[in-house]
């Protein structure tokens, strides 16, 4: 916060004193403004030099004189500063749109009064607070108010790949797949990485669905997708056994086979070798099928099938 205006308090001289009741008045106003603001009371600091300001106004340029001239200047200078100040304060405390409100105001009064840096400042902050706002209510789980939050935030700063993905977030927190999907899109588009995991994230959430469902084709092309945002052993494994139901022998392979490089050590691995065995074999490729057949026949569950294919079926 730049250094605020500083306010001295002025007393009236018996010369003053002729100007009248109602600049002797204007005076304790202004004076009550600086007190306020010696408290850090902004409300109170804004509401007296605002009054001051109206007062000394109303009053004839011979009447103020060059005291009056003085604080009608450092009304104009510090009442901008103080919007934006207390619109600071209130965001600290968590208090969003009462923030918005002050910091608008600040502009409002910066243009005003011609105080350019308080405008320009404010101007800046307040798709910051919108974002801060919105955010918190994201993690308080309000996911429908997160979004027009963020929506808010994007009108004003549309580049803001932050502000993309956490919409993202907040759309996928409602089940609103193709908002979330389009949101991370743009978030990666303006070079926000972590979105590239969130949007295989919600790709493979959907393959699983579709394999629980039993949809081969749904569950085959979610994790495809899934796949290909962001390589991970359970994308690579649906879209393989589910281009396997689907007939897909050469995308199971390939799945399947990059599923074992991934996760050596798998629990089901001896049950992907198997899938991979029958998909070489119903490509007529006996050598490589009978390669893979080998390496579960000691395996309780294939045994029996592994033994006949490479010990009578293929002899190999």
């Amino acid at each position: 916060m730049r250094m605020l205006f500083i306010v001295c308090l002025f007393i009236l001289s018996p010369v003053g004193a002729l100007f009248g009741q109602d600049m002797a008045a204007a005076v304790e106003v202004y004076n009550a403004g600086g007190k306020a603001l010696e408290e850090g009371n902004y409300p109170a600091a804004i509401e007296s030099f605002g009054k001051a300001l109206s007062m000394l106004e109303a009053l004839s340029a011979d009447v103020r004189g060059e005291e009056g001239e003085k604080m009608i200047t450092g009304s104009k200078e510090i009442i901008p500063q103080l919007h934006l100040r207390y619109g600071k304060e209130l965001t600290n405390a968590k208090e969003y749109d009462k923030a918005i409100a002050e910091i608008n105001k600040a502009i409002e009064t910066g243009e005003k009064y011609g105080v350019a840096n308080v405008k320009t400042e404010a101007t800046e902050l307040v798709p910051q607070v919108l974002l801060i706002g919105a955010t918190a209510l994201l993690n308080d789980g309000k996911g429908a108010e997160a979004v027009a939050g963020f929506k808010k935030v994007l009108e004003l700063d549309p580049d803001n790949a932050g502000a993309h993905y956490r919409m993202g977030a907040a759309e996928a927190s409602i089940n609103n797949e193709e908002g979330a999907i389009a949101a991370f899109e743009k978030a990666i588009e303006l070079g926000d990485k972590n979105a590239i995991n969130a949007i295989a994230t919600i790709y493979l959430k959907k393959a699983s669905a579709a394999y629980t469902a039993k949809k081969m084709q749904e569950t085959f092309d979610n994790a495809v997708k899934a796949d290909g945002y962001a390589e991970s052993a359970n994308s690579k494994k649906l879209a393989g056994i589910s281009a396997y139901q689907l007939k897909k022998y050469n995308d199971a392979i390939k799945y399947l086979e990059s599923y074992l490089s991934i996760s050596p050590n798998a629990n089901d691995k001896n049950a992907m070798i198997y899938q991979i065995a029958l998909s070489y074999e119903a490509k007529n490729d006996t050598a490589k099928a009978c390669g893979y057949f080998k390496q579960i026949m000691n395996d309780a569950t294939y045994k029996e099938v592994a033994t006949y294919k490479v010990n009578t079926q293929y002899k190999c």
